[in-house]
């Protein structure tokens, strides 16, 4: 008898070690990274899957300003899921709260891109919480409704802008961000879904 108790005793904390570290390696194969071109994530308070670029592209703005923090803004676009049915939206955040009433405008390629009426909470894409992580907490965010032409225009991008209006001592400034690449490979991989 006392031999089974041993044999108890060592065998189940071994099995829980194995148990344990098996859950550890497969919950880590679970996930992907936040720098894969394309990542699907559920919003599980509504149900809504949404497919979203690893990273939004990131727009940098010449400026005068000390803070580092004031001098990116950030681009995204993203599609729902909801029993299928899909729509697709852009997201894109300031470091600045704009003048009121004024919404970002968006250039492709020289281009203005028509993006329309914009949200500025996640539910506006019928979401909990905002697809990308919010760089800033004090960075306003927009969230505009588009079409797949909209995202075939950003798939082809080697330019963007994003021009907005701040409040300043004197009066508006207007602030420019901008960035410049031969293509983005994930743009482009989104856009060709």
């Amino acid at each position: 008898m006392t031999s089974r108790r041993r044999f108890t005793t060592v065998t189940r904390p071994a099995l829980f070690m194995w148990v344990a570290a098996a859950s550890a390696l497969l919950g880590a194969c679970a996930t992907l990274p936040e720098d894969a071109p394309i990542v699907e994530q559920l919003d599980t308070d509504t149900g809504t899957t949404v497919t979203r670029l690893g990273r939004p592209v990131e727009i940098y703005r010449e400026t005068f300003l000390q803070e580092s923090a004031g001098r990116f803004a950030f681009i995204g676009p993203f599609e729902t899921n909801l029993m299928g049915q899909r729509e697709l939206f852009v997201w894109l955040a300031v470091p600045i709260e704009p003048v009121p009433d004024a919404v970002p405008t968006v250039e492709v390629n020289g281009t203005l891109l028509t993006l329309g009426v914009p949200g500025r909470a996640a539910d506006f894409a019928g979401l909990h919480k905002s697809p990308y992580k919010i760089p800033t907490p004090w960075s306003a965010t927009y969230y505009f409704k588009v079409d797949a032409a909209v995202i075939a225009r950003l798939g082809e991008a080697t330019d963007i802008s994003v021009r907005v209006v701040e409040p300043g001592k004197n009066g508006p400034i207007k602030a420019l961000f901008t960035v410049k690449f031969t293509e983005d490979p994930h743009l482009r991989e989104f856009s060709n879904r």
